[in-house]
């Protein structure tokens, strides 16, 4: 595991670059590859993620293309508990939880000009409601699990 661990820390970028092409999307998408911007990402302030349980991550990877472009076309599996899921920017990070590779997606919509890049950064926001949310895909079984929306205004 800390091979794999030190394998992420020195990829660079710190996420792929641009949006992850989508014939349907209208957010932009970013994987996430260094642990401690992925760390951060988990850090929710407003919302449950698997990061705040103990043991509930226990590592990560990084979700390869074609597994980003399958949770991308199953995203409006997300409705209705988040409405226009593809409308939204996305962070993915890979965790490894209980012994299974899931993907965490960090759900937001920036400004059109934005003072933080998620190609960068863990795009973190306390309250703000539906528009902020997050869920974990599991790439075996093309399913969504633990969705939770941010606090409201």
């Amino acid at each position: 595991m800390l091979t794999a661990l030190t394998a992420l820390a020195a990829c660079t970028p710190n996420v792929r670059h641009g949006s992850v092409p989508t014939a349907i999307k209208a957010g932009q998408s970013w994987v996430v590859t260094r642990p401690l911007v992925a760390a951060q990402v988990l850090d929710t302030c407003s919302r449950d993620s698997p990061g705040k349980h103990a043991g509930g991550v226990s590592g990560y990877w990084a979700p390869s293309r074609a597994q980003v472009e399958q949770l991308e076309m199953r995203l409006s599996q997300l409705q209705p508990q988040i409405a226009e899921p593809e409308k939204s920017d996305r962070q993915y990070v890979g965790i490894e939880s209980q012994g299974r590779q899931l993907i965490y997606i960090n759900a937001f919509t920036l400004p059109d000009h934005p003072t933080i890049n998620p190609v960068r950064e863990a795009v973190r926001i306390c309250d703000g409601g539906a528009r902020f949310w997050g869920a974990v895909f599991d790439p075996q079984s093309g399913q969504f699990s633990d969705i939770a929306i941010n606090g409201s205004f």
